[in-house]
């Protein structure tokens, strides 16, 4: 039988053409040589990437973080599971502030073999750096035993209160076992109680300083922050009493400090000694810690007294002066003072916020022409800062200087850059607000399309995107009718919602089932906004119920609608009654 089948195989290959057979044993050769090559080639690909491994984490050791970079990147371009290699990565791009740090910082988050620190270092990486929405999402998918510990749970209420979401932050604190409380949770529950602003707040915030500041040692500059973040017209003297001893014996490095919030508080209870105290304040701490006073004196709002105290000279030797005698030029309106100021130690403040500066005080004199330029640049630096706040910085500084729409301009940027810490959409409204006023519904769109993989599941953003979308025809109303179908059945007496599922229908050409949808609702259509309003009536007349010179619908205020809705409306109204 084997005589047989290797006979047979003989004659078969003596049937082969020539090429045939030359084909065959070349693919033969092929194959032994891979078998002979693939497992010490698979060998050499594992060693050079131990070798690049090893070469980034000497890199960093080394604080040469570039080539950690690139090395960790070799690393997972062999190996793109390597947890090591994410490790590395993260590391080398925070310090780089590499745009690509919060990317990675997720996938380090999210990686398989993650630990609980691994996982920890991503999240304070992501924390000050993503959109709220995205960090809502991270805190999460975070494992049970993450949001019960108390290192994760204080960024995340960190970043609600920089974001002044006080009730969320609230809840995430006390949703920790009381075991796990400590002088952290204490501290930013305190934090909440004085950002409310309320007079309740600032007077209990002070009877808890007053029971939990600590004698001497840790935490004592963190319990010295919330004391000052108390406005010096809520200071109550006898609620602090208990604070006086414990500020006269400061720990090492907090003097100045401390004595300065002795002097604030009797500021605070003595009106006839404030000018005496303030003098004792300048010539006790004025060379000993000047920028310790010029927070001081910032603080209670004594800007003129501030430059006064501290020529623009004393910024050579003490260049931490800088932010505090900028924001008294700006307060106090010294406006002449601000140029030399930035021309002599601008180049201490990241370029896109001098420049922002400059814009400030060229609109405060009158000198449009600076102005316009000044911001231009301020705009093209930030463009291309490594930065993530950049724009969000841009927009503070403009909104603080009534500059509004540069403010709105910064705000549109960095939403368009996707970056940085971002509020929730629903904080955007003011933004919305007026960029609805001016019609510009192209850009509303635009915001609403770069938000929603931030807030995927947010029903209001998912609403007027499908709206906006809709009426400008960049979707069509079918794939629209397919969201908001299924949203209207979840939100069936919202009415924003129904009146989107309406629309939607509208501009499928089927009227009647918009009026249907609308018929179900208790609504008054003239406490509708103008678009849902103009929605309602344009259905209305399509339908026969109303003449399409009802006054309700000649009258409606059609200017002031977006140009979407006033083209897609005016388009079906002129169809149906040409």
């Amino acid at each position: 039988m084997i005589r047989n089948l290797l006979e047979a195989i003989h004659d078969c290959w003596a049937n082969l053409q020539a090429w045939a057979r030359g084909l065959i044993l070349l693919a033969g050769v092929a194959a032994v040589g891979f078998l002979a090559v693939s497992g010490p080639f698979q060998r050499f690909k594992v060693w050079r990437m131990e070798r690049n491994l090893q070469a980034a984490q000497a890199a960093v050791a080394a604080s040469s973080m570039q080539d950690a970079r690139d090395l960790s990147l070799t690393v997972l371009r062999a190996n793109d599971s390597c947890i090591e290699a994410y490790r590395i990565l993260e590391k080398a791009t925070a310090s780089l502030r590499d745009p690509w740090h919060n990317e990675i910082a997720r996938a380090l988050l999210s990686h398989p073999q993650s630990t609980d620190a691994d996982r920890l270092t991503a999240f304070r990486g992501i924390a000050q750096e993503v959109p709220l929405g995205l960090l809502t999402q991270a805190w999460s998918l975070l494992p049970d035993p993450c949001r019960t510990d108390l290192r994760f749970v204080t960024v995340f209420a960190d970043r609600m209160i920089a974001e002044r979401r006080f009730k969320e932050a609230t809840l995430v604190l006390l949703a920790l076992p009381k075991e796990a409380r400590s002088q952290a949770v204490d501290q930013r529950l305190i934090r909440i109680l004085i950002g409310s602003g309320k007079p309740e707040g600032y007077d209990e915030a002070q009877r808890r300083l007053a029971s939990d500041f600590p004698a001497i040692g840790e935490n004592f500059a963190d319990w010295l922050d919330l004391l000052e973040a108390i406005p010096v017209a809520a200071l109550q003297p006898t609620p602090l009493e208990p604070l006086r001893k414990r500020l006269e014996n400061p720990p090492s490095g907090q003097a100045a400090r401390a004595a300065l919030m002795l002097v604030r508080l009797d500021y605070a209870t003595h009106d006839s000694k404030r000018a005496t105290l303030v003098e004792d304040a300048i010539r006790n701490w004025k060379d000993r810690d000047p920028e310790a006073l010029a927070r001081f004196l910032g603080d209670l709002g004594l800007y003129q007294l501030l430059l006064e105290t501290f020529p623009l000279a004393r910024l050579e030797q003490h260049p931490g002066l800088l932010p505090q005698l900028l924001e008294a030029i700006e307060r106090s309106g010294a406006w002449p003072q601000a140029a030399p100021l930035l021309d002599s130690h601008g180049k201490l403040l990241p370029k896109f916020e001098e420049l922002a500066h400059r814009a400030m005080a060229a609109a405060k004199t009158g000198d449009g022409p600076a102005q316009v330029l000044a911001w231009s640049e301020a705009r093209g630096e930030a463009k291309s800062s490594p930065r993530a706040d950049a724009f969000l910085t841009l927009h503070r500084i403009a909104r603080g200087a009534a500059m509004d729409k540069e403010a709105e301009q910064a705000l549109v940027e960095a939403i368009r850059c996707g970056r940085g810490p971002l509020p929730l959409y629903t904080d955007l409204k003011p933004l919305l607000t007026s960029l609805a006023r001016q019609g510009k519904d192209k850009i509303l769109l635009e915001i609403c399309a770069i938000y929603l993989p931030f807030e995927s599941n947010n029903p209001v953003l998912i609403t007027q995107l499908a709206y906006l979308a809709c009426l400008n025809q960049l979707l069509e109303p079918k794939t629209v009718l397919v969201a908001m179908e299924h949203l209207a059945k979840g939100f069936p007496k919202e009415v924003p919602i129904q009146c989107v599922l309406a629309t939607a229908y509208l501009c499928d050409n089927q009227a009647t089932q918009a009026a249907a949808t609308l018929d179900r609702l208790p609504l008054d259509p003239a406490k509708l906004s103008p678009g849902y309003q103009a929605a309602y009536l344009t259905i209305q007349a399509l339908n026969g119920r109303i003449d399409r010179e009802d006054p309700r619908l000649t009258g409606l205020p059609w200017n002031s609608l977006l140009p979407c809705e006033r083209k897609k409306f005016g388009e079906l109204l002129r169809a149906a009654h040409p």
